[in-house]
């Protein structure tokens, strides 16, 4: 820990540990880590600790961290061994997530580095992970990155669930999370959350020190100007995310279940495009069996699919924290449709930067009067890219999560080295 001067904040020493290298950035977590630790390692010095393999790939422009790799417990889970390892939680207090990602390898990875070297901070990338790190607390100021409320999104998977047995079995879980969250999450001296809905949540379940660490968009990556990306298609309806994350399944089950037909038969021309890393064999074949619906999986850019988008949909229903995908589609002047959970906490305001209908009827409606009538939202497109420019630059949020860290380091005494 040392200043440059009086006047200048500390240079800190962050052990940071985390479940996977982010890299490559094609999912929100990913692309939340990556931005900021490649703006804070150039300040700060950084060790990554996760899960992983030697001679991975490192991430763009982290020149100055150092990435240390311990072996995964994660073995792939399908079939009888799914249902052994959900049988075998059954007998635990601890949810089934972090029962899945609790590490001796990783626990004993940080005693050696806390011992060997000196730290001001460690910090936890993902709440599950805080289970390795908590023998840690007391003896080393600590931050936490809850990118959701857990417990949140367990309790709307429970709500949105139909079959007894799957609701009964995501009650215990969501049930589960709200006291590992309870316990956890209060014994952090920081912990960033992504929007002001979640630090409530936090401050409610006993955190002294939650602070709004926004996401954001790389404005320069995802700008409307690029001269290589294709012209928008007037029937071109877009949805982007991770489709191996259940709440985007679900968001795109109920588009082309309950919103797509309606659209299809006033335009029966209109293209549903599902663009994101890992949809499951099942699910893009139902889906690509509706007329107009096209699942492309993984792809390498989705900035021409953005391109090419009359409109981004955003039909969320279960989930927590808040959307890249939302700050993505405005930073490219994109009309976005959003459900109000979607669009949940982000400082944004319907009418004005996007369109937010919940109601499936609503929904369907205001995409076809959005693809009949573009030049209507063509100034919602532009107020929506100001938005997100004016708030949600990562330069900015890496600033505050560096003020973050600044707070905890001034809780306690690096530990020293043995």
């Amino acid at each position: 820990m040392t200043r440059d001067s009086a006047a200048l904040p500390l240079v800190l020493d962050v052990l940071l540990v985390d479940e996977e290298l982010p890299w490559p950035a094609n999912t929100g977590k990913r692309l939340r880590t990556w931005n900021l630790v490649r703006r804070l390692q150039a300040r700060h010095s950084i060790v990554f600790l996760c899960h992983g393999e030697d001679g991975q790939k490192q991430p763009e422009g982290w020149d100055n961290v150092e990435i240390v790799h311990v072996p995964s417990p994660l073995t792939p889970l399908s079939g009888p061994s799914l249902y052994f390892s959900l049988f075998r939680n059954l007998r635990s207090s601890q949810p089934f997530v972090v029962d899945r990602h609790d590490s001796i390898a990783m626990r004993t990875a940080i005693d050696r580095l806390l011992a060997d070297r000196t730290f001001d901070i460690v910090h936890c990338e993902w709440t599950p992970y805080a289970a390795n790190i908590a023998h840690a607390m007391g003896a080393i100021p600590c931050v936490l990155a809850a990118h959701n409320v857990e417990h949140q999104i367990w309790r709307r998977y429970s709500e949105a669930t139909r079959n007894p047995l799957k609701k009964a079995f995501l009650r215990t879980q969501w049930k589960r999370m709200a006291a590992f969250e309870s316990t956890m999450c209060p014994a952090f001296d920081v912990a960033t959350c992504v929007s002001p809905e979640d630090a409530l949540q936090l401050e409610a379940m006993g955190c002294a020190n939650a602070v709004v660490v926004p996401n954001g968009v790389d404005l320069d990556y995802f700008h409307p100007g690029h001269s290589l990306l294709p012209e928008k298609d007037a029937s071109s309806i877009v949805f982007t995310g991770s489709m191996d994350w259940r709440p985007n399944q679900d968001a795109v089950q109920f588009f082309v279940d309950q919103i797509f037909p309606r659209v299809r038969k006033t335009l029966p021309h209109a293209v549903f495009r599902v663009v994101g890393r890992k949809p499951p064999e099942a699910l893009a074949r139902q889906w690509s069996a509706c007329p107009g619906v096209d699942v492309t999986g993984t792809v390498d850019d989705v900035r021409p699919y953005l391109a090419e988008a009359a409109v981004v949909v955003v039909p969320l229903r279960i989930g927590g924290g808040s959307r890249l995908k939302i700050l993505e589609a405005l930073a490219m002047r994109k009309v976005v449709l959003s459900t109000t959970l979607g669009a949940e906490g982000l400082d944004l305001i319907h009418g004005r930067h996007l369109q937010i209908e919940d109601d499936p009827g609503a929904f369907a409606a205001a995409c076809i009067d959005i693809l009949r009538h573009p030049n209507h939202y063509t100034a919602m497109a532009a107020a929506g890219r100001d938005a997100v420019m004016n708030r949600y630059g990562w330069d900015g949020i890496a600033a505050i999560q560096d003020e973050a860290w600044q707070h905890a380091a001034a809780k306690g005494v690096p530990v020293a080295a043995a």
